[in-house]
């Protein structure tokens, strides 16, 4: 398996560590996103190291951001309206990952 330009396995590990990010601040604070995003900082700096995206590949991050910011933006007003004891800020930062590797996963299978 090669991990140059392999976007599978990229937002499979932001996926993860999106999961390990938020059980991380749970029991270390704010210090636990440092500890939850370094395998994605190495899964990102593997897939992009020397790899120049095509114009699929950017099309489909480009899509891949936009609906992010969709999703992220509806579960942020439902923590925010229907569970306020969450610390928001936990989710917020935890959901980007885990979102983004979702969606990412889904686009970069099906196209």
């Amino acid at each position: 398996m090669t991990l140059k330009g392999n976007y599978q396995f990229m937002f499979t590990v932001q996926l993860l560590a999106g999961i390990l990010a938020y059980l991380a601040m749970l029991k270390f604070g704010t210090i636990g996103i440092i500890i939850g995003f370094i395998p994605f900082l190495f899964a990102l700096i593997a897939v992009h190291k020397r790899h120049i995206p095509d114009e699929r590949e950017t099309s489909l991050i480009q899509k891949t951001d936009s609906l992010q910011g969709i999703v992220v933006t509806l579960i942020m007003a439902m923590v925010y309206m229907y569970f306020p004891q969450l610390n928001w800020f936990y989710v917020f930062v935890a959901s980007i990952s885990i979102v983004r590797g979702i969606i990412g996963l889904i686009l970069f299978t099906a196209n």
